[in-house]
């Protein structure tokens, strides 16, 4: 949701503080968990079930590209990582103003997160040093004339907003982006995975978006048929789901592709309760090369669940920062009505 009611006592409060403290955290690196030995469990029907309700709250804090002063470090330490999420969740807090909930309420501060702590210092894993690659010359022109990030994916858009196509698609409540279906934000970050005979289908808890994946379907759509979320088609290589994209849009965030853009996911099961997820997201005409990242998603079937996201249902923001700006905007003629004549 994006925003909540709550309600609680000050005892309630102090015990949920008193609580906090004696919560174990952990912190988990970039190296993967030996699952050689790992039997994946199966559907009725024989293929790896992946079935349950996720979590990406263990990858909250972990930038898209490695930061210069870790430029050598691909993990973390233990400290450094501790550091990142609480400076992540603070900020947050911060970001949404009058009306957010705060630290105590959020899914990923620490004291009362159950999840683990990444200390991967990139979500990009290769190129090695963590960073994208290199823009070709066609998307340094592009972006140096305006065209930016592709920003499908920004809640408000940017500047005063003149009418309500001025908001993002996350604003608007229609997608966080192509591939914002598993990454994390400071809240809602559930992912609900439902198998059947053929078909995979991902939902993700943020605007409940849904991922529906034929398995073994055949060709995609024909390319003069674009989405927001591009077309998938599935297959099984062993354990591994393996998803293929296409067919973008190119109106949803994915760091700047375009329309000609593929992503190809991989998800795998490391153990009980955790799960591996890959992305390559390749573009010829943005970089030079593929780049590859990496999240992991945890089981959590005691507590975790999804909760209703209800967007737009008495959200007031975009009425209020349309009416905003232009009361912005009439105190602005206003005042050069009101200004003395120049002698």
């Amino acid at each position: 949701m994006r925003k909540r009611s709550v309600i609680v006592s000050g005892g309630l409060a102090v015990l949920m503080v008193a609580g906090a403290s004696m919560t174990p955290v952990s912190v988990a690196g970039q190296a993967k968990p030996d699952a050689s030995n790992y039997k994946v469990p199966k559907t009725a029907w024989g293929e790896p079930d992946f079935q349950g309700i996720w979590t990406t709250n263990e990858m909250h804090g972990v930038p898209n590209e490695r930061p210069k002063e870790f430029a050598d470090k691909p993990t973390l330490t233990e400290k450094e990582a501790l550091d990142r999420r609480e400076r992540t969740t603070q900020g947050t807090v911060g970001a949404e103003g009058i009306g957010n909930y705060d630290r105590a309420f959020r899914d990923t501060a620490l004291g009362y997160t159950k999840q683990r702590v990444s200390a991967q210092s990139a979500l990009v894993i290769d190129p090695p040093d963590g960073r994208f690659p290199p823009l070709t010359a066609e998307a340094q022109k592009r972006r140096g004339a305006g065209g930016g990030e592709t920003g499908g994916a920004d809640i408000i858009g940017r500047g005063r907003p003149a009418d309500w196509t001025a908001f993002g698609a996350w604003g608007r409540c229609i997608t966080r982006g192509a591939r914002t279906l598993v990454e994390p934000s400071g809240y809602n970050n559930g992912v609900q995975i439902v198998q059947s005979p053929g078909v995979v289908a991902i939902q993700k808890e943020m605007i409940h978006e849904t991922r529906v994946i034929p398995i073994n379907a055949g060709p995609h759509v024909g390319s003069n048929l674009k989405s927001w979320a591009g077309d998938a088609r599935g297959r099984w290589e062993g354990d591994t789901l393996v998803v293929d994209i296409t067919n973008f849009d190119g109106r949803a965030g994915l760091q700047g592709a375009g329309r000609e853009a593929k992503l190809t996911e991989r998800y795998r099961r490391l153990g009980p309760n955790e799960l591996e997820y890959l992305f390559t997201v390749e573009d010829p005409a943005t970089w030079t090369r593929p780049w590859t990242g990496r999240m992991t998603l945890s089981l959590d079937p005691e507590q975790y669940e999804l909760v209703e996201y209800a967007c737009h249902e008495a959200n007031y923001s975009m009425l209020n920062s349309l009416s905003a700006a232009r009361a912005e905007e009439k105190a602005e003629r206003d005042a050069q009505t009101k200004k003395p004549a120049a002698r």
